[in-house]
C-alpha cells in the first residue's frame, strides 16, 4: 500500500553536470505534474513526465529539477551586432535627454536575448542521460516514503475494518430480537385500538412475519461481511489504483449501513448502524490518500 504522500531528493555530478531532483507528492484525485525545469532544458520536460507517469498514477507532483555545468563549455554565443544596436539606441536616447550617464554593461546584459544559450542535440542527449538517472532514484526514493506511510495507513485501516466486522456481528446479534419487538408492538397496537376482538395467534404470526420480511436486513449483514473480507483482500494486494477501489467499498459499507438503519426499529442497532457509519468515514478520509 503506498500513500499519496512522499518526498524524494537526489543530487548527484555525473561528469560535467550537476543535478539535483526533488520531489514532492501530495494526495490528488487525477495525477497532475507541476514541472520546474530551467528553461533552457525545457525540451527535456516531455520525457520526465512520461518517466513519472509510469511510477505515479494519482496524485499532485512538483518536480524541481536542477542542472549546473562543473566546468566551463561554450555554450553562450553573444549576438554582438543586436548589442551594438542596443548601445547605439540607449547612447542616442541620453544625449537626446541630455542625460550624464552612458550606457553601460550592466544595462547592457538585461537585454537578454543579446545572450543566447545554444545546446546542441548531441549534448542535450548527453545531459538528458544523467538526468535520467537521477531521476530515477528520486523517484524510488520517493515511492519508497510513500510506502513507508501506506504501512501506517493499512494498520489505521485494519483497526476501522475490525471494529466495522465487530459491529456487524452485533447487529446480527440483535437482529434476533426483531420478531419479539414487532410481536410486541402489533400486541400494543390492537389494545391501543380498544376494540373487542378476539385475534387469532396464526394470525399474529403472519402479520408479524409480514412485518419482519420488510424489515428484514439478514442481506445487508450478509453483504457487509463480504465488504469486509474483500476490504482486507484488496488491502494487501498490489491492484492499480487502489486507493479508488478500498473507496468504492467504503461506500458500499456505508450504504448497507444505512439500509439497515433505515429498516430496523430496535434502538440497539440504530444505534450500532450510526457507529458503523462513523467508521466508514474515517475510511472514507484515509483511503484518499491512498495511490
Amino acid at each position: 500500500m503506498r500513500s499519496m504522500t512522499g518526498y524524494g531528493r537526489i543530487e548527484e555530478n555525473i561528469e560535467n553536470y550537476s543535478y539535483t531532483v526533488e520531489i514532492k507528492s501530495l494526495n490528488g484525485k487525477h495525477l497532475n505534474i507541476k514541472t520546474n525545469l530551467p528553461w533552457i532544458y525545457s525540451s527535456l520536460e516531455l520525457k520526465v513526465n512520461d518517466i513519472l507517469k509510469k511510477h505515479f498514477k494519482r496524485g499532485s507532483l512538483n518536480v524541481y529539477i536542477d542542472i549546473r555545468l562543473l566546468q566551463p563549455k561554450d555554450i553562450i554565443k553573444i549576438d554582438k551586432a543586436l548589442a551594438k544596436s542596443y548601445y547605439d539606441a540607449l547612447n542616442e536616447l541620453a544625449q537626446y535627454l541630455h542625460l550624464s550617464d552612458l550606457p553601460n554593461l550592466d544595462l547592457l546584459i538585461k537585454f537578454k536575448e543579446i545572450m543566447r544559450y545554444s545546446i546542441d542535440e548531441k549534448d542535450l542527449e548527453y545531459i538528458w542521460n544523467g538526468l535520467e538517472k537521477v531521476l530515477l532514484k528520486a523517484i524510488s526514493k520517493t515511492i519508497e516514503t510513500q510506502e513507508s506511510e501506506g504501512e501506517k495507513i493499512y494498520k489505521v485501516l485494519m483497526g476501522y475494518v475490525d471494529k466495522i466486522e465487530e459491529i456487524t456481528i452485533q447487529i446480527e446479534k440483535h437482529s434476533s430480537k426483531m420478531k419479539e419487538y414487532y410481536k410486541e408492538k402489533l400486541k400494543e397496537s390492537l389494545k391501543d385500538l380498544d376494540l373487542e376482538i378476539d385475534y387469532n395467534k396464526e394470525r399474529l404470526e403472519y402479520e408479524i412475519a409480514l412485518i419482519l420480511e420488510r424489515g428484514d436486513i439478514t442481506e445487508e449483514i450478509d453483504r457487509l461481511k463480504m465488504h469486509v473480507k474483500k476490504f482486507r483482500e484488496v488491502s494487501s494486494s498490489n491492484l492499480e489504483s487502489l486507493g479508488q477501489n478500498l473507496d468504492f467499498l467504503a461506500q458500499e459499507m456505508h450504504r448497507e449501513f444505512n439500509t439497515i438503519a433505515s429498516k430496523s426499529k430496535l434502538k440497539e442497532i440504530t444505534a450500532l448502524s450510526i457507529d458503523g457509519r462513523l467508521h466508514v468515514n474515517k475510511i472514507k478520509e484515509q483511503v484518499q490518500n491512498i495511490h
